[in-house]
């Protein structure tokens, strides 16, 4: 008898369309089942198996690479209705095409980040700016506002240029910055409510060389200090990430230890021509030997993330990250951190290990549902936002223990949410409050506007969609 996780990988391999399909997220702990897992030949496919299913009022459900903490893309289950419920992989649309003159790049919704990067190696082209990892579908990772660090760096969806994309009738809509220019706002992070994204085209860059240098630092339980340091140092670096502080898990108090030290990188362009080296290790991730003073040159999107391999963990854990302005970062650091700390005492479940916080800064834009939009910033604000993150790692995959931190992760926002201005990333423990969503993404209504449009019938939603937007009129998906 097949294990369920090899099962699972034979169907990602082989299968176009079979029965009773399990989809799992890349941690194995987010999960749904479905009637069939669809993975049509080209566009063209997609389109009819829309129109199909249309008529039925099935529910649909495209996925990546399952690459996410929360319930965004988990699939209606097929125990809570009596209608077709599908998993649709677009890993057949491998369609790639290169214009160095415009420096673009237009490709099929089945190209992984990591392979895209090999053909822009290949061009000799760069990405402007990934995510610290490389295992995501590029257009999952898009729509769901994945990024990177950097005050002068939009988010990867910033790049996006123009898109092909289905509505949940077979219809194609091509979007791009002259032709619904206004619309292509709300597609760059359509969180999959918005149909089918069939192909993509992004801006990239002629290949960049970057120095990155390490640094390890002193912690101090002195929270506010430590983060005014923190804060002065971006104003320095305008592309650097930090990992720290780290706290480790002590079992004889049941507390935790505050690690000694701590480190940071920061990117800066390099005219050295020399060997590229920044792939002897996997700290773009923070994973391996990564606490030591060191300096190393490559291109960009090596220096910045790492590939498939540099994934060092599938353990389960939680995680939060969160967006403000800037202009609050050392504050409200050093407030999460102090936070955190305090939830300890709460902590009885088994198998805690350690905690990381991480920070990042990213540029604002204009993207509806942007984490990073600026449409409620004041005249104050610099347009750049600080990113904080905190992950909850634990020892061994217990689903008692990661419950418990996944409970202590939602507690964030409601805590911090209205004082800084914070948004949520969209697929990392998000807690569902519509009536927050519409305060920190003003143009909420014109992408429902939009989505009503390409779904009328509420095929592509699920609980957490209908929860998270609002989205009054699907209340009764599973029945509709």
């Amino acid at each position: 008898m097949l294990s369920p996780k090899l099962a699972f990988l034979l169907l990602l391999l082989h299968a176009v369309s079979g029965s009773a399909y399990r989809w799992f997220n890349w941690q194995f702990e987010v999960t749904c089942e479905s009637d069939a897992y669809i993975a049509p030949q080209n566009e063209l496919a997609a389109a009819k198996f829309l129109k199909e299913q249309y008529h039925e009022g099935s529910h649909i459900k495209v996925v990546g690479n399952g690459h996410g903490f929360g319930n965004l893309t988990t699939c209606v289950d097929n125990t809570l209705t009596k209608k077709p419920t599908y998993i649709v992989s677009l890993t057949n649309l491998k369609k790639l095409s290169i214009d160095k003159k415009n420096l673009t790049v237009t490709f099929g919704a089945g190209w992984d980040v990591d392979d895209l990067v090999q053909e822009l190696k290949a061009n000799d082209l760069s990405f402007g700016n990934l995510g610290v990892e490389r295992v995501q579908n590029f257009v999952g990772a898009a729509s769901t506002g994945t990024h990177g660090s950097g005050s002068n760096i939009g988010n990867i969806a910033s790049q996006i240029t123009g898109l092909r994309v289905l509505d949940s009738q077979g219809n194609l809509r091509v979007i791009n910055e002259t032709h619904n220019a206004e619309e292509l706002k709300a597609f760059r992070i359509s969180l999959g409510a918005l149909g089918l994204i069939t192909e993509l085209t992004i801006k990239v860059q002629p290949t960049q060389l970057l120095k990155k240098t390490t640094k390890v630092l002193n912690a101090t339980s002195d929270f506010s200090k430590m983060y005014q340091e923190l804060d002065q140092l971006y104003k320095e670096h305008d592309r650097m990430t930090v990992w720290g502080p780290h706290f480790d898990w002590d079992e004889n108090t049941q507390s935790w230890a505050l690690e000694p030290t701590y480190f940071l990188s920061y990117w800066e362009p390099t005219d050295y021509t020399g060997v590229r080296n920044c792939t002897l290790n996997y700290c773009a991730n923070g994973c391996g030997d990564c606490k030591k003073e060191y300096i190393c040159y490559d291109e960009v999107t090596d220096a910045v993330s790492c590939p498939p391999q540099g994934v060092c963990s599938r353990d389960f854990y939680a995680e939060i990250e969160h967006f403000l302005p800037i202009e609050s970062y050392a504050e409200a650091a050093a407030n999460y951190t102090t936070f955190q700390q305090a939830q300890t005492p709460r902590m009885k479940a088994p198998y805690n290990k350690q905690m990381v916080i991480q920070h990042r800064t990213l540029k604002g834009d204009d993207t509806y549902l942007s984490p990073v939009n600026t449409y409620n910033l004041g005249p104050e604000s610099s347009g750049v936002f600080a990113i904080i993150e905190i992950d909850w790692i634990q020892e061994y995959n217990n689903f008692t223990t990661l419950w418990q931190n996944q409970e202590l992760a939602h507690e964030f926002l409601p805590q911090f949410g209205e004082t800084y201005n914070v948004r949520p990333h969209w697929n990392k423990m998000s807690p569902p409050n519509a009536t927050y969503t519409l305060e920190k993404f003003p143009k909420l209504p014109e992408f429902l506007a939009i989505q009503q449009r390409q779904d009328p019938k509420c095929q592509f939603v699920n609980e957490f969609l209908v929860q998270q937007l609002g989205i009054t009129r699907c209340a009764d998906y599973i029945s509709l």
